[in-house]
């Protein structure tokens, strides 16, 4: 007899058990594997995004899979919400479900599904009557110690626990079972069994699994403790705690009072004997619980497996017929049709389209775009290799032809791949939801997408971390110049902490590729021609994009899982510039009875190149933002092709290596060159440096003799480098066609560079079709300043970035009135040539307040103002009039501002009360908040919010549209809130600081003169000293802080000790060269060893 027939797990939760549980579906099914089991279910909390997980892991290692839930259970109805004012009343219970068969499985669907909808309430929550209703094929066990019955156990509620236990036997009959479990107080087991023998009810032994193998416990615990984020006991020492080699008792030290711990339990995936065992001295001994679970496994009927089918909606005539009748039209109203190379193009894509069974999947897209552009919803010109199709740009479903911009449709769909093509789509962001109920209106079946995020890379260490309270700065200075698990693992630079702290790595390790999160696709809806549910778990929740909606229908699996399915994704994105551009344009037409239609306008306009030269980029779709803006001053721009080639350039690593090249090229300074004339007329625009992946791919096909569909593979085993073996053959059929036009060194001179900058190398279709995005919001910008800078002003949702944009509007002269009662709309408004704040831009002044005032205007005078605003039920709060009179918004000849309405502008409206009018050079050495490091020198730049002092410190908060930050300086600080600051910072702490206002060129101050300077006239290890800052040590030893620049303007920060200080005073005064030896001290300060 097989070992499973003595015992089968019926209630397991895995890593989809969000923080709870520890392991994959794979881990536990061969831990029962492992314990002689061949069946398992899966029963995570609330959820059935294990299912499909399960059916293949338990497919591969030959166990039988159960497939049920631990569902939540109201323990009155589905919509009762009774808890949210009486905390005495418990929202729901425990209750176990599994799928006897098909039919149960559809109706546990179902079950979740309402659960997530209808009873939602902090858990997706079924009640009986609903549970009475979906009850065809399905198996209840009555649930754990949160159970209903086990709670009425434990409240002495005897007759109730009676009443429902023969009312879920009415129901389910022999499907309905009793649990315990052998960590239940004795006394609960007991009184179960006796009500179980009493009114013939089958017990079962369950173990409640939340981990694989006993081994597995400390991993749990850690778990828990990142779940739970308990509190650090106080008197704990981190040291002391360090010596410690039980992990458990490390835990238990640091964190006593933890809430959740199941170190006391085996919840893990015991063995018959194991399970006994426990259940024995707890004073349960009797077989039949667990021969109950081996007769539930025997009843278990294989389910469906669902892969690879045709699920999209098709149409009612032909789809093949029906999208090449559209491309045809559409490539006429383009007048394209006379040209021989157009139509070839199209025709060729159609036999793909045809030939791959793709035509329902572009006509479904097709229909979506086209509804939002009738009914005035900005589109994108197009995202993403679609961008490379004609088919795409004769259908409207982009605007950019890929034609005259040279790119490839095989990038895009390759004929030897089965997957579907991935067309992205962006939309205004505040009317994506108006396409999605598109959607749903018209094919009814329709669900976003799962995200899960996982413990990977630097987060994974840091996590790991912080279950031992590693302290952050230790962590912060060892992740700093790395990016993923492997650089940490392998890096130089980490080896000092991996020595120091092994327990943090063995951790990290262990926890990685375990599921941490759950979210929303940020664009990815399936649609379907029938009900979801039959395929896949619907679950639902709060998508970030919408606002509006509330909770939405959420397939429970992730873009793979449901492709692998046959649920094809469509990409619906929110993209605020779309909404920026729609306002604009808009308020162009309002204004001076103009239409603009950008696709239209010429993408050569010399002026709006210049102002993206000179780093005017605020408000500049992606240019904006400070790495971008550099290196379009850098690079200088011209063209369109310059414009693309930015934006493949300004990626990660890109610059240290194919940019400087290209950079160099197009200034002169280097020769331009090509490997062969062959590969002129793909290179040439980019000065024969390859910095797109379809350059690639075009060498593989015209130098190296390749297929398109061959080409694009290797674009993809070269960025992915997933099969050696693959990659190796590739690379020999390269080199083999391309030596018949160059030398086989040559060749593979070239091929080694594919694989140096595959991961540099950029998508061109995305490049072209974004940067017609920035260079259309740069030319509304320069043609239409006051208009584009309302717009942006009205979508701009954070403070901080809006106080930019109103620098940005002061520099171009624009006129923006304060808010005001009688003249202010809810939002920003233009209002004759200027733009108004709204009275809902007021701090404390919701969208609500700002309506309840405008429905009461006109107001004569203050005094009216306040009479309607006492009136009961007047809407406006003290708090909302205490915040209008701090700013002025509430001025007439009765409340006269008083002048001191100045301070409060920063609070209450961001409006910085400084002037700015700088080179955006000067701006651009400054590092972003969001990549503040508390190491080392650098500058910053922005507004000080506020400074809040203590004895012998003042704590500034500095803040720019990417965060904030707080940094240290002396208690009495000159540093006023409200102005911008260009900061010198060292080691988190002000070395220097100059007003916006007091930076000239003429200016004597040494911090000041570093802003203007391209670079230092110095000697080779010379260096200039910009910052020497004496203090006194707590011994009375004097001392320095000082920050020292190269040649290059790049900064060091050391300290001088008292030893070497009065020959610092000497030869290291601010502006003076010195010449130093710098040595690294055991904590990583960095001091002066030598003054030469």
């Amino acid at each position: 007899m097989a070992e499973y027939m003595k015992f089968t797990h019926l209630h397991v939760h895995s890593y989809y058990s969000l923080m709870d549980g520890l392991n994959s579906p794979k881990e536990l099914a061969q831990a029962a594997l492992d314990a002689g089991q061949t069946a398992i279910a899966i029963t995570d909390h609330g959820t059935l995004a294990s299912h499909r997980e399960m059916q293949i892991a338990c497919k591969e290692l030959g166990v039988k899979p159960i497939l049920g839930v631990e569902a939540y259970i109201s323990p009155t109805d589905r919509f009762d919400k009774s808890s949210k004012t009486d905390k005495s009343i418990q929202a729901y219970n425990h209750i176990i479900l599994l799928a006897k068969n098909k039919i149960g499985l559809e109706n546990i669907n179902k079950l979740q599904e309402i659960a997530w909808n209808e009873g939602f309430y902090h858990k997706p929550r079924i009640d009986r009557e609903i549970l009475k209703e979906y009850s065809d094929g399905v198996i209840v066990l009555s649930g754990c110690l949160n159970g209903l019955i086990s709670k009425c156990i434990e409240r002495q509620e005897f007759s109730e626990a009676k009443l429902m236990l023969k009312d879920f036997k009415q129901t389910f009959g022999d499907d309905f079972y009793i649990e315990v479990q052998s960590h239940n107080p004795i006394e609960v087991n007991t009184k179960l069994l006796e009500l179980a023998d009493e009114l013939n009810i089958k017990p079962v032994a369950t173990g409640d699994a939340h981990f694989a193998k006993e081994a597995d416990r400390i991993l749990e615990e850690a778990l828990l403790i990142l779940s739970t984020s308990p509190k650090m006991d106080r008197d704990a020492d981190f040291d002391m705690s360090r010596n410690m080699k039980n992990m458990l008792d490390r835990f238990n030290y640091l964190y006593p009072d933890r809430k959740i711990s199941f170190q006391e339990y085996n919840l893990f995936i015991q063995s018959r004997e194991e399970i006994e065992k426990d259940f024995n001295k707890s004073g349960i001994v009797r077989t039949d619980i667990y021969e109950n679970t081996v007769n539930i496994a025997n009843q278990i009927e294989e389910y469906d497996f669902y892969q690879g089918l045709d699920l999209l909606p098709v149409p009612k005539t032909n789809a093949d017929e029906k999208l090449a009748e559209m491309a045809r039209e559409g490539l006429e109203s383009l007048d394209l049709a006379g040209d021989q190379k157009y139509l070839d193009r199209l025709e060729e894509e159609l036999q793909v389209i045809k030939d791959k069974k793709f035509a329902s999947y572009f006509l479904v897209i097709a229909d979506m775009i086209n509804w939002a552009k009738q009914n005035n919803i900005m589109v994108g010109p197009g995202r993403g290799s679609a961008a490379g199709s004609l088919v795409c740009y004769a259908l409207g479903i982009t605007e950019v032809d890929p034609i005259q911009y040279d790119l490839l449709f095989f990038r895009f769909i390759n004929p030897e791949r089965n997957d579907f093509p991935d067309i992205d789509t962006d939309f205004e962001d505040r009317r994506r939801k108006e396409v999605k109920d598109y959607l749903k209106k018209k094919f009814k079946h329709v669900a976003s997408i799962s995200t899960f995020t996982y413990f990977k890379d630097k987060g994974v260490v840091r996590d790991a971390a912080r279950v031992f309270m590693v302290p952050l700065q230790e962590v912060n200075r060892a992740l700093k110049p790395v990016d993923t698990f492997e650089d940490f693992m392998e890096s130089p630079n980490t080896k000092e902490f991996r020595t120091k702290y092994p327990e943090v790595v063995w951790l990290a390790e262990r926890l990685r590729g375990r599921i941490r999160s759950v979210g929303v696709h940020a664009a990815g809806v399936v649609v379907a021609k029938d009900d979801l549910r039959s395929y896949a778990p619907v679950e639902s929740r709060e998508d970030a994009q919408d606002k509006v909606s509330g909770r939405i229908p959420v397939v429970a699996y992730d873009m793979d899982t449901v492709a692998d399915i046959g649920l094809i994704k469509l990409d619906a994105l929110g993209l605020k510039t779309l909404s920026v551009i729609s306002d604009t344009v808009n308020s162009i037409k309002n204004r001076y009875d103009k239409e603009i239609y950008l696709p239209e306008i010429p993408l050569n306009d010399p002026a709006v190149y210049q102002v993206l030269s000179e780093g005017y980029t605020k408000g500049v779709f992606q240019a904006e933002a400070t790495p971008y803006t550099n290196l379009l001053m850098k690079m200088g721009v011209s063209t369109f092709e310059d414009l693309a080639a930015s934006n493949a350039l300004v990626r990660p690593g890109a610059m240290n290596t194919v940019g400087a090249s290209y950079i160099n090229r197009k200034h002169g300074t280097e020769a331009v060159q090509y490997v062969h004339d062959i590969m002129k007329p793909f290179t040439e625009n980019t000065y024969g440096v390859i910095i797109y992946q379809e350059q690639v791919m075009q060498a593989c096909v015209y130098l190296g003799g390749m297929s398109w569909s061959e080409a694009d593979k290797v674009r993809k085993i070269i960025g992915k480098k997933k099969d050696a073996k693959e990659f190796d053959q590739f690379k020999e059929q390269f080199i083999s066609g391309a030596t018949a036009h160059i030398t086989q060194k040559k060749a593979e001179a070239l091929w080694h560079d594919f694989e140096a900058h595959a991961g540099y190398s950029f998508n061109r279709s995305h490049a072209v079709a974004y940067s017609m995005l920035s260079y259309w919001t740069a030319w509304l910008k320069h043609y239409y300043p006051l208009d584009f800078m309302f717009s942006i002003l009205k979508n701009e949702g954070d403070k901080d970035a809006r106080t930019e944009y109103l620098i940005e509007a002061k520099r171009l002269g624009l006129k923006v009135l304060l808010p005001h009662i009688n003249e202010s709309d809810i939002y920003f408004s233009l209002q004759k040539d200027s733009i108004r704040f709204g009275l809902a831009e007021v701090k404390f002044i919701s969208d609500s307040i700002a309506n309840k005032i405008i429905e009461k205007r006109p107001y004569a005078n203050y005094a009216d103002f306040i009479h309607k605003a006492s009136v009961k039920g007047s809407g406006i709060n003290s708090r909302a009039i205490s915040a209008l009179n701090a700013i002025g918004g509430a001025a007439f000849d009765d409340n006269l501002r008083d002048g001191k309405e100045k301070e409060n502008y920063y609070e209450y409206l961001g409006i910085p009360t400084f002037n700015l009018d700088l080179p955006p050079r000067i701006k651009s050495q400054a590092r972003p908040i969001s990549e503040f490091d508390d190491l080392g020198a650098f500058v910053m730049f922005g507004m000080v919010k506020s400074i809040k002092r203590g004895t012998g410190w003042a704590r500034v908060e500095l803040v720019d549209e990417t965060g904030a930050i707080g940094l240290f300086h002396n208690e009495q600080t000159p540093i006023e809130t409200g102005q911008m600051y260009f900061i010198l910072v060292g080691d988190n702490r002000i070395a220097k600081y100059v007003k916006v206002q007091d930076i000239t060129p003429d200016s004597k101050n040494t911090f000041v003169d570093f802003l203007y300077r391209k670079e230092y006239d110095l000697a080779e290890k010379e260096y200039m000293v910009v910052d020497f800052t004496p203090y006194k040590t707590k011994a009375g030893k004097t001392m320095a802080h000082i920050v020292l620049s190269d040649k290059d303007k790049n900064l060091t920060r050391a300290i001088v000790f008292s030893s070497l200080y009065k020959i610092a005073l000497a030869k290291m005064r601010e502006g003076m060269k010195c010449q130093v030896i710098i040595s690294k001290l055991d904590d990583g300060t960095l001091n002066i060893k030598e003054i030469k």
